[in-house]
């Protein structure tokens, strides 16, 4: 037995698809065939030449070892022995070629035609034994395996587009390595070197990847003197492959994607990762055979890991009997034919690894990279599921309500969303919205109305702003939550039903303080289970995320109907139809033909990122709304057909600091009819001048409700010239956000 294939012998008979499941592993899976004329450079010959006549896992020798193998094997039928022969004499007409290729490559030749032929021949051959072995084996059904269009012949997945080759009788180089912070990371997961190998000797994953190793070394694999058959450039086991994950945690470092086999032939008994819940592949051969789909379902469940893309490197088609019970609950697994070329796989990766970094925002929600907002996202997973009531904290503008609608209601799987804001809604009117009515319960009831909750059944009921809500019917909540039973207003008890309903409020006042203050009820409190509450933060508190969160409202607001008329305008002007890119940085990236840069000044970068943004993630949207339309508005204007849209510093400026005048003046401008001092008072220590402004807007506005008698169309009147429905609601939302309760200030008028 050769060296390193400890696992190429079982005591086990093998069904002709199992011999041919074998053959393809260990003989061409990891075989890159050159295209005629390609010169390969330094770590590519080497790889080739390994992969063609090393002793122990050379093509060469393994076709000799496998064909002593089968033939030795009980289920050995002599229709298979043809195609065999001919893949043997094959790889010994090969062999015989060995130093003539070693010499020429030497020589920074190109590998000779009739090698390739030679390659191909091997390649068809192999075809020619699976479809055998398929019309053979009684578990195909007589069925033949598809025919190969074998990754080679028409794409270059060895040194393709290679900077530095090996010139005429020159010193061979590696191809120049990029910096890894340009590059994804991966980490491959195999009993063999010969992927790793594979892969680090293609300029295309030179070019695009670096690895996650169990190396103590800090340079690059690529660079480093050693790397010939060094066996920690990848993962063997599960255990190898969470200590490398560890490790560039550890470091600072995300892995992007982990690439692994499927077959583990190599592996001790006591290195496998065992089944021990399924005990009809609970032998060693079917863990061996299954040891990558097994790894990944263990990766799938590990708490610190388990989002990390798996690429498994086989054709789904291909996976030995026994896989589809562990595919199972495995969404997301991907897999790549072993046909496919390097440059498929490297693309097949990129957008594996795009779509999971996507992830986070969901349909332009936005997740961020604080470890308190991964938290919350790990909390929401756990409590979207079932009917547990929800309860979400945050300051107004933080994203309560598009957390609902865009992450925690897809998740529930629930059939619909009824949505309820009980700061725009007068209370008496409350408990009819939510429980409905009878004809005749009260006047102006004309006819039965189904409630909120009878409307959600099978749902999810979203009750914004649960802080406004009166006693009395934060009493007929709390009764409602706990039974999840209800009865229209008017009608009589034995009308009451049960309803499926999953509760989710929210609020961006202090619960905790509304309780003890005697505004809240405890028992109502509880039952919202203030200890798993989801708390947002203030968008200040995130500044670190602020680039890609304004990276994704930029795009979301290009492709708003509002903003289409200017972008396609542009577009037309432009005759530009590609992406745009968004520069916060201030510094103008590399684009292509068809790409815009949408850019923001240093100054700009700036001025967002000392602001406090006491509107949170809603204020946000709406400066950068008006920035873009007043962008796209100039170039149009001007008739300008440059590609690069400026965000004007002083118009950002303006903005802001417009807000910040807007404040001011509320506090020291007399109304049009009068005025209404505000008598001195000791602030104390505040956080930021945030926090003073609301404080003063807070005071101001109580003062202003006292002098007007409760009288919200007078202080509309007074603040704004503007006495109508709309603006009393804006003042009623505004005093409720800064935390003073108007239904209780009436109470006392």
């Amino acid at each position: 037995m050769p060296a390193g294939r400890v696992g190429f012998f079982c005591d086990k008979p093998m069904l002709p698809q199992e011999m041919a499941r074998r053959l393809r592993h260990d003989l061409i899976k990891h075989l890159d065939i050159p295209q005629p004329g390609q010169e390969l450079d330094l770590g590519a010959s080497r790889v080739f030449l390994r992969r063609l006549f090393d002793s122990a896992t050379g093509l060469c020798k393994t076709a000799a070892v496998w064909g002593f193998k089968f033939r030795r094997d009980d289920a050995w039928k002599g229709e298979l022995d043809p195609p065999l022969s001919r893949i043997e004499s094959l790889c010994e007409v090969l062999s015989g070629r060995e130093a003539a290729l070693r010499e020429r490559l030497r020589q920074g030749g190109t590998v000779p035609v009739e090698v390739l032929d030679l390659l191909h021949e091997i390649v068809a051959g192999v075809s020619e034994f699976e479809q055998t072995c398929a019309q053979a084996s009684p578990e195909s059904g007589g069925d033949a395996l598809a025919a190969l269009d074998f990754f080679g012949f028409e794409s270059s997945p060895l040194s393709s587009g290679v900077d530095a080759k090996r010139g005429g009788g020159g010193a061979a180089r590696l191809p120049q390595i990029p910096e890894k912070s340009d590059r994804l990371r991966v980490l491959v997961v195999d009993d063999h070197l010969m992927l790793v190998d594979r892969l680090q000797s293609n300029a295309t994953f030179i070019r695009r990847f670096c690895w996650a190793t169990l190396c103590d070394r800090t340079c690059d694999c690529l660079a480093c003197p050693e790397r010939e058959n060094c066996p920690r450039r990848r993962a063997r086991t599960a255990s190898e492959m969470v200590s490398a994950l560890d490790r560039a945690h550890a470091a600072g470092h995300h892995v992007d994607a982990i690439l692994m086999d499927v077959r583990f032939d190599d592996l001790d008994k006591d290195e496998l990762l065992w089944l021990p819940d399924e005990p009809a592949l609970n032998t060693e051969d079917r863990v061996k055979a299954l040891q990558g789909l097994i790894i990944a379902r263990f990766l799938r469940h590990h708490t610190t890991f388990g989002k990390i893309p798996v690429v498994l490197m086989t054709a789904r088609s291909r996976l030995p009997e026994g896989a589809s019970s562990l595919l199972k609950d495995m969404e997301g697994l991907q897999f790549v034919d072993d046909e496919a070329s390097l440059d498929t796989l490297a693309a097949r990766i990129q957008s594996l690894v795009q779509m999971n970094r996507e992830e986070p925002a969901e349909k332009n929600y936005f997740w961020g990279s604080s470890p308190h907002v991964q938290s919350v996202r790990r909390q929401i997973e756990m409590m979207s599921l079932g009917t547990r009531t929800v309860f979400i904290t945050g300051p107004s503008g933080s994203g309560k309500s598009s957390l609902v609608e865009q992450i925690i209601f897809p998740l529930s799987g629930r059939r619909n969303l009824v949505t309820l804001d009980l700061s725009s809604i007068p209370d008496t009117l409350v408990e009819s919205e939510l429980f409905g009515h009878v004809k005749g319960a009260y006047s102006g009831a004309s006819s039965d109305r189904m409630g909120l909750i009878e409307e959600a059944e099978g749902g999810v009921l979203f009750l914004d702003e649960i802080g406004n809500l009166s006693p009395e019917n934060q009493r007929k909540l709390l009764l409602f939550l706990q039974d999840k039973t209800v009865r229209r207003v008017g009608a009589s008890n034995e009308t009451r039903r049960r309803v499926d309903v999953k509760v989710i409020v929210a609020t961006h006042l202090d619960l905790e303080d509304e309780v003890k203050a005697g505004r809240f009820r405890f028992d109502l409190y509880m039952r919202f289970a203030p200890s798993m509450r989801i708390a947002l933060p203030p968008l200040r508190d995130r500044l670190a995320d602020l680039p890609e969160f304004i990276d994704m409202l930029v795009h979301k607001i290009l492709k708003s109907s509002d903003m289409q008329p200017y972008v396609e305008d542009f577009s037309r002007r432009t005759h530009h139809a590609g992406t745009m890119i968004v520069s916060f940085s201030g510094v103008l990236p590399k684009t292509g033909e068809h790409e815009a840069v949408i850019r923001f000044k240093p100054a700009t970068r700036e001025l967002f990122m000392s602001y406090s943004w006491p509107g949170n993630t809603r204020e946000l949207e709406s400066i950068l709304d008006t920035l873009l339309l007043k962008a796209f508005y100039d170039l149009r204007a001007a008739g300008s057909m440059s590609r690069i849209i400026e965000i004007d510093p002083y118009y950002a400026l303006s903005l802001l600091g417009g807000i910040d005048r807007s404040s001011r003046a509320a506090l020291a401008t007399p109304s049009p009819t009068g005025s209404v001092q505000v008598a001195p008072f000791e602030l104390g220590a505040v956080s930021d001048f945030a926090e003073l402004r609301k404080t003063l807007e807070r005071r101001y506005l109580c003062a202003m409700f006292e002098a007007c008698e409760g009288d919200l169309a007078r202080m509309g009147e007074r603040l704004f010239g503007d006495d109508s429905e709309e603006m009393r609601h804006k003042i009623t939302v505004r005093m409720n956000q800064l935390g003073i309760h108007v239904r209780a200030l009436k109470k006392k008028h």
